[in-house]
């Protein structure tokens, strides 16, 4: 088993590879709920576009991130093949591509985490 090492101080050396192995109580600090669709598909958006190296948004995962911006205050509006217009509750908008959008609502969800 190799550890990366690190010292720090007169703290002694602090493991930075490995994980430290501990227990959740769910009872006590119950997880937040799942309420969209799309907190549990963005693992697997992001998860698809790192395994092929490209980052390429599909209908299914616009979809969904859609439904997630409105939950946020924001209407996605298709433009063309390619583009979408975002806008914001106050009429506020801008023309980004699909796969904007979808990293606009994965960074939304991480906001709100």
């Amino acid at each position: 088993m190799c550890h990366a090492l690190r010292h720090i101080g007169a703290q002694g050396p602090v493991s930075r590879g490995m994980p430290v192995h501990a227990t959740y109580d769910l009872l006590s600090d119950p997880p937040r709920p799942v309420e969209a669709v799309f907190e549990v598909a963005a693992r697997r958006i992001l998860t698809g576009w790192l395994d092929a190296g490209a980052v390429v948004a599909t209908v299914e995962d616009l979809r969904l991130a859609a439904q997630f911006l409105r939950r946020t205050g924001l209407t996605v509006e298709l433009v063309s093949t390619f583009e979408v217009r975002l806008v914001s509750q106050r009429g506020d908008s801008t023309v980004v591509t699909r796969e904007d959008a979808i990293l606009t609502a994965v960074r939304s969800l991480a906001a709100t985490a």
